[in-house]
């Protein structure tokens, strides 16, 4: 699966809007309409709102969703990586 063609199968795009609802912070937001999420984009994945989810969490918990699937974890290998702070 080559980065250019990978579009997010529909079955992981509702896992993502899930965990987006899951972490609103707000009742009421406008600028996701309370969805937790402002659009989809290309690639078939959601922006999450800026305003009312706790991004930090909902990335959590998308690692956690994308561990347990081997063509997600190779497309989404970044997220598994150590960060390493170069030596100046």
């Amino acid at each position: 699966m080559t980065e250019e063609s990978f579009r997010l199968p529909d079955e992981h795009l509702d896992q993502a809007k899930e965990i987006a609802a899951r972490h609103r912070r707000r009742r009421s937001c406008r600028a996701c309409s309370d969805r937790g999420w402002t659009g989809v984009a290309q690639d078939n994945t959601i922006v999450l709102c800026h305003k009312c989810v706790d991004t930090q969490a909902a990335y959590a918990d998308w690692k956690e969703h994308v561990a347990g699937v081997p063509e997600l974890k190779a497309y989404y290998h970044e997220l598994f990586e150590e960060k390493r702070e170069d030596a100046a």
